[in-house]
């Protein structure tokens, strides 16, 4: 069975579990002390009655050997232009890593998602104020609904008990999209309206996607096996899940670029009914850098309008590239 969305995930009892992995074999005292507090604040951290800012937290996590800088590119899969200008550590840089998760959500959006006051919010955004750990994770899941992929880059989520069930579901669920491409298609295609109106096989999907009989049924198959979904009197029903994410391995993430890339190129062939383009242009390396910028700002907005979106009537398939196609160290997209 698939694991719900970020609601079942309790955040200050994660919050709590990553200090106490983090502090390690460490008494609660010996921590506290190396920290440099007097007093014992580390059990005051693992017990709830407070809480390490998210900067505070972060400091520690590089005092004690943790990359922050490279985990804020790990998680973009690229150093944040944001870095130029703020400590990885500091509490600008979470203003401003908090800012780029924001994108285009509203203020009442993200205080509707989150429980906490829009005004809050918006001292956090503008680093007036700081978010205490685990309000900083939860304002990371309702923006991108990535906190634990944000966690991995500094610690194994799996380590943390009461991450470590939906981790493992959230991994299961990778290795499905990687293994079979078209599960995803399939699981979208039975949330269309018409599926819910009259029913359908994997034959009909197969049909309604542009695949073989063969393709759809495989792909039903890892879906039931994933928990994605159950089959309920002869009709596939989706089942609440973790939403999926798979840029987090830069390289398997590679592999879905080109299979799907080549899905649209076989429908290019097949001049099927879509809107297809591209555009050459030499540029200086800063603009390139703000088209890519842009095409983020793109896609999340993108995303807002698929989440508010009724009733569901199509499939859709992005295929979105920004090359520099002038090779070696001037390559504007790859050195940055």
């Amino acid at each position: 069975m698939a694991t719900k969305k970020s609601e079942a995930l309790d955040w200050e009892a994660i919050a709590a579990e990553w200090v106490r992995e983090l502090r390690g074999k460490r008494s609660q005292t010996a921590f506290s002390r190396h920290l440099g507090y007097r007093s014992s604040v580390v059990h005051r951290w693992e017990t709830g009655a407070a809480w390490p800012t998210a900067a505070r937290f972060l400091a520690i996590c590089a005092r004690g050997g943790k990359d922050v800088r490279a985990a804020y590119a790990a998680y973009f899969l690229r150093a944040p232009t944001w870095l130029g200008s703020h400590e990885p550590t500091s509490p600008g840089a979470v203003a401003a890593f908090l800012q780029q998760l924001q994108g285009k959500m509203t203020l009442v959006t993200l205080a509707e998602s989150s429980g906490y006051s829009r005004y809050a919010i918006a001292r956090w955004l503008q680093a007036r104020a700081e978010p205490k750990l685990p309000e900083f994770l939860r304002l990371v899941e309702v923006s991108g609904r990535r906190a634990l992929d944000f966690i991995a880059t500094l610690t194994d989520p799996a380590l943390l008990p009461s991450a470590r069930e939906h981790w493992q579901q959230l991994e299961r669920l990778r290795q499905a999209a990687y293994q079979e491409t078209w599960s995803h298609a399939v699981l979208r295609a039975l949330e269309l309206s018409e599926y819910a109106e009259r029913g359908g096989d994997s034959a009909w999907l197969g049909e309604v996607l542009g695949i073989t009989e063969e393709q759809s049924a495989r792909a039903l198959g890892v879906l039931e096996s994933t928990g994605q979904i159950e089959l309920r009197a002869g009709r596939w029903v989706p089942l609440p899940s973790t939403a999926v994410t798979t840029g987090r391995h830069p390289a398997t993430l590679g592999i879905l670029t080109r299979a799907w890339t080549q899905v649209a190129l076989d429908r290019i062939e097949k001049r099927a009914p879509a809107h297809f383009g591209y555009s050459l242009f030499a540029v200086s390396r800063a603009d390139l850098r703000r088209l890519r910028d842009l095409q983020l700002e793109y896609l999340r907005e993108m995303q807002s309008i698929i989440a508010q979106s009724s009733p569901n009537e199509c499939v859709g398939l992005l295929c979105l590239h920004l090359l520099d196609l002038r090779q070696g160290e001037t390559n504007a997209l790859a050195t940055e």
